[in-house]
């Protein structure tokens, strides 16, 4: 109600696993979310594995159903995403992105998971071979989709290579804590939804009286910049990874400006196979 006086753009999105949506949470998401994130980890045995419900029984069918009527109903000038995770237990991950695309899913996302080693399905260095080969067995065959005209657009290979983002998002990246924050349901802010409940990262409450930013917090955030950044700063693919993820930095290597490697490592061969693509549909598409 306050954007337009205040001059500001405020945009709302809202992640969901799907277990309890009904018709009216979907007809509320679908009028007020400006884009609705999909959590769903893949085909029905991969998800299964991963998440079962309280009965200890797989939750694919619960979930699929809702996320497609959701979908069906979303107006056209909104935003969704069906998300999946791949794990040292689905290391084929592109067939998971394919049975996305043919279950109708137009926007998809497949993340890696993010995991301390002594996790048994956190990626380990070895991984990256097989991960590799994976995203380009993807790339192949999104791009022969593209090209007959039943493709469906996958959030790593949707990069810009003409332009790319302004100068501002190349270097410094998605903005966690200077525009973009995260507020729990009690009113905490932090600087992104990956800091929730780490106290050293709490920059305040909505509910306060008055909000005063800890400098120190969001200083540290502000100079997380690509060219402050060792790693970075001589590395080919900075301005399209941007330093990459400031809480993977600093939960595995306790310094925001120490990148996490195997996210460098992925984040360079998307990029890559997304050259690929673009100069496959260049050529071929003439």
């Amino acid at each position: 109600k306050v954007e337009k006086t205040r001059g500001k753009n405020i945009r709302f999105t809202i992640t969901t696993n799907g277990v309890l949506l009904d018709d009216e949470k979907i007809k509320y998401i679908n009028e007020n979310m400006h884009n609705v994130v999909l959590s769903l980890d893949g085909r029905k045995e991969v998800n299964d594995n991963m998440r079962p419900t309280a009965n200890n029984k797989g939750s694919y069918d619960i979930i699929a159903p809702k996320f497609k009527k959701l979908v069906s109903e979303r107006p056209k000038d909104k935003y969704y995403y069906i998300r999946g995770t791949f794990t040292r237990d689905n290391l084929d991950f592109s067939e998971d992105v394919l049975h996305f695309a043919n279950e109708g899913f137009k926007l998809t996302s497949v993340e890696p998971v993010v995991g301390e080693e002594e996790n048994p399905y956190a990626l380990r260095e070895e991984d990256l071979p097989k991960v590799f080969e994976e995203y380009e067995k993807l790339a192949v065959q999104y791009a022969d989709m593209k090209l007959k005209g039943d493709g469906f657009s996958f959030f790593h290979f949707m990069i810009d290579l003409n332009q790319g983002p302004c100068v501002i998002k190349r270097i410094t990246g998605c903005g966690a804590g200077n525009e973009y924050l995260a507020i729990t349901p009690s009113g905490d802010i932090y600087p992104c939804h990956q800091f929730v409940g780490n106290e050293d990262f709490k920059l305040g409450n909505i509910l306060d009286e008055k909000i005063e930013l800890p400098k120190e917090v969001t200083n540290m955030f502000r100079e997380a910049h690509v060219y402050a950044k060792d790693e970075c700063r001589n590395c080919w693919n900075k301005f399209y990874c941007s330093g990459g993820c400031h809480a993977n930095a600093i939960n595995f290597n306790n310094d925001i400006k120490v990148p996490y490697k195997l996210g460098c490592e992925m984040q360079k061969k998307r990029t890559e196979c997304s050259i690929m693509i673009q100069a496959k549909m260049m050529l071929e598409g003439n």
